[in-house]
């Protein structure tokens, strides 16, 4: 069962990363391709952290690996914002 679980968990990591990599190369316009960019930040890191924990338990790497998801999926609005706007200025 927790094999299961740990393939379930990178599948959906590595298949959301692949389908925000596939809508930054499909759409031309700044905006989209930020929104897919700001996508690949949030629930796939996520998935690849709880899997990390499924794999390892208690552990350094598990703590490690749920601070780098909770960086990311946190300071992602900070990195949207200023592209945004600077995407906004440039125009």
């Amino acid at each position: 069962m927790r094999s299961l679980a740990l393939d379930v968990l990178v599948a959906l990591g590595v298949a959301g990363e692949l389908l925000c990599c596939l809508g930054l190369v499909v759409f031309r316009n700044v905006f989209d391709r930020l929104h897919y960019a700001m996508a690949a930040t949030t629930l796939p890191p996520i998935f690849v952290a709880a899997a990390v924990v499924v794999a390892e338990g208690r552990s350094s790497s598990s703590a490690n690996a749920i601070a780098a998801a909770a960086f990311l999926f946190l300071l992602n609005p900070v990195a949207a914002i200023a592209v945004a706007r600077a995407a906004r200025a440039a125009e």
